[in-house]
């Protein structure tokens, strides 16, 4: 393999894609924020249609049937890791749910204080949840049927927390997706892994590559930046075996939003962005400067992150202009429709130690999210903006709300080039 593929694949793999702008007027250089010495890993108030309040507490009734204890469960771990709820101990329940049936008895869960009750019903192949609200009815609020077999009830469990967080918030939750990413499998080589949201269902991808790298969600699939047997490196789709998208140098990588395409190349000492429609053969460039541009990310109105070392440092750009100008090194930027507005989210160190960020696309309010806790790399953000996933020395893949706030391990695995499902 030629020398600038190792150079390229190497700051690719180590540190996800990106590009340049030199921007201008006067900015606040300098050493990376730091977190705030009274700062809690704890969640203990949510912003409601503009209000603050404590966390929803939420009774999930236990169920005597295995269907009904795995739903039990994943509803548990997704209203844990939501941020918004909390789950309170079934050990605590006074209520006689053989006598409740598929009524509540107010008093009995208002002295557990429980806000709200979930029950679950099987039959046969017919899983019903019922959410009721204390104190309001004691029919339920909101219930929901889906047909799931023994071995499609987290599917189904997830669709329904999505509602209640509907039903709680005005807007429904992110659950039931999914999380893409590259690893190194042996030695020289590297795959492509899906693993569901909360940690579960992990499992490599295939590919027809040795070294398959940079993974993103796109028309139809999942696509991937492959080496070739030549030692270049195209753009494939899992499940194809033939690139489809080739370009002279190295494809690097892309990202997608909808039928649009921003794509890393590599060539003649340097690393560009590209644009344009999925499936055109020539795109037009975004990236002018000189230097590695890497990591393009598209916002929801269609613009494009990327980093870029034109400065001298790796730092953010949005649509050209560079938006972080603390830090020595800031990498692998993603979107982030928070419920407070739109964020860039990417990962930054001045030493040896990776941390997660998130800013303004416009450059303002930089943050801090996470510290003195390992190193943290590779950060994604969920469809609903209220979750954000990374990869962490502590152990794995975790999850924690967009301000880094209630931080928990769903996994234990390591990787690189971290994508959420759209």
């Amino acid at each position: 393999m030629p020398r600038f593929s190792l150079r390229c694949f190497a700051a690719f793999s180590l540190l996800a894609f990106g590009s340049v702008a030199q921007g201008s007027g006067t900015h606040d250089e300098g050493p990376l924020p730091q977190l705030s010495t009274d700062r809690t890993s704890d969640v203990t108030e949510i912003d409601v249609s503009g209000a603050a309040r404590a966390l929803f507490k939420m009774a999930i009734v236990p169920a005597d049937t295995e269907p009904g204890k795995v739903a039990a469960d994943v509803m548990s771990r997704d209203f844990q890791l939501s941020s918004l709820v909390e789950v309170l101990d079934p050990r605590s329940f006074k209520a006689d749910l053989t006598t409740e049936g598929k009524r509540i008895d107010d008093r009995s869960w208002r002295e557990v204080g429980a806000e709200y009750v979930v029950k679950t019903q099987v039959d046969g192949s017919k899983l019903t949840f019922r959410l009721y609200a204390v104190g309001r009815s004691k029919d339920a609020v909101l219930e929901k049927s889906y047909e799931a077999g023994k071995d499609n009830v987290r599917g189904p469990t997830h669709q329904f927390v999505n509602e209640v967080i509907k039903w709680l918030t005005g807007q429904p939750g992110g659950f039931g997706g999914r999380l893409v990413f590259s690893a190194r499998t042996e030695k020289g080589k590297r795959g492509i892994f899906l693993i569901d949201a909360d940690g579960a269902n992990l499992g490599r991808l295939p590919a027809a590559q040795e070294v398959a790298q940079a993974p993103a969600f796109g028309p139809g699939g999942i696509y991937y930046s492959g080496i070739q047997p030549s030692g270049s490196y195209a753009l494939f789709k899992v499940g194809t075996p033939t690139p489809v998208f080739e370009q002279q140098g190295l494809v690097l990588g892309a990202a997608f939003s909808g039928k649009r395409m921003a794509v890393v190349v590599a060539s003649g000492g340097r690393a560009d962005v590209f644009r344009g429609d999925f499936g055109a053969k020539d795109l037009p460039r975004l990236t002018q400067a000189t230097g590695l541009s890497t990591h393009p990310a598209f916002a929801p109105d269609g613009r494009v992150a990327w980093a870029s070392d034109m400065g001298g440092t790796q730092q953010i750009y949005v649509e050209g202009k560079r938006v972080t100008w603390r830090g020595k090194e800031n990498m692998a930027p993603a979107w982030c429709n928070t419920p407070q507005g739109l964020r860039v989210l990417f990962m930054g160190r001045e030493g040896g130690v990776w941390d997660v960020f998130s800013i303004d696309p416009d450059g303002n309010n930089l943050q801090r999210l996470t510290q003195g806790q390992g190193s943290n790399k590779y950060p994604a953000c969920s469809p609903d903006g209220r979750m954000i996933a990374f990869f962490s020395s502590r152990g794995g893949l975790f999850i924690a709300n967009p301000q880094g706030l209630n931080q928990q391990i769903v996994a234990k695995v390591e990787g690189e080039s971290l994508r959420w499902e759209p």
